[in-house]
């Protein structure tokens, strides 16, 4: 079960020009991460709130979209290169495999995110120990 339909990613991002088989697939996909991190925390998504299941959407929709593969060869790529001489062009992007997952922001958005605690003993901790 997809936690957002290819219409409610459209609508987020109206440039697409991808089949909605792969919109949808990758809807999917997107869904199975977020499980994947509801699941292990005990957090039941199977009949969501009204806000917890726009949240949802929304989350779906984000990570669904840094899977898509790039329309253009610049478009998402986080370095270019371009020489003129012997028409060469390359370009790095930083999600080229097009893998699935849930960044912090993605986390922060369905409550999820955990922050690291560390707790230091002043001058070397009890001397008495």
């Amino acid at each position: 079960m997809a936690f957002a339909t290819v219409e409610d990613y459209l609508l987020r991002y109206p440039d697409c020009t991808y089949p909605t088989a792969t919109v949808s697939a990758l809807l999917d996909d997107a869904s199975d991460a977020i499980e994947g991190e509801l699941t292990p925390r005990g957090i039941d998504w199977t009949d969501p709130s009204a806000e917890f299941a726009a949240k949802l959407r929304r989350v779906c929709c984000s990570v669904a979209h840094r899977a898509m593969p790039a329309n253009d060869a610049a478009i998402g790529a986080s370095q270019t290169t371009q020489t003129a001489g012997s028409y060469s062009f390359s370009a790095s992007y930083s999600n080229g495999y097009g893998e699935v997952y849930l960044n912090k922001s993605d986390r922060i958005k369905l409550g999820i995110a955990q922050g690291t605690y560390v707790y230091a003993e002043p001058y070397g901790g009890d001397e008495d120990a």
